[in-house]
């Protein structure tokens, strides 16, 4: 089956607003990962090592993060085969 490429029916400044939303919406995604870990760190040095409880959302929130990195890929791959 041949995957349908959505990036084709949008405008080049479409593509663009978006590949900047993205990389805003990673930025900000990042950010939070990075305060759940260094959450999860404190309190397992505070209150004790649960390794499971603990850094299971940060953990299952990583496949979010790389959907959204394959996303801004796509999106810049499109941008510059629509600017060559």
């Amino acid at each position: 089956m041949i995957k349908e490429n959505i990036y084709k029916k949008i405008t080049l400044n479409e593509l663009k607003a978006q590949a900047k939303t993205v990389k805003t919406m990673m930025f900000i995604f990042s950010g939070i990962l990075l305060v759940l870990v260094f959450a999860a760190v404190f309190l397992s040095f505070r209150q004790g090592f649960y390794p499971i409880s603990i850094l299971f959302i940060p953990v299952a929130l990583f496949p979010i993060f790389f959907g959204m990195l394959n996303n801004l890929n796509n999106t810049k791959k499109e941008i510059k085969s629509r600017e060559s």
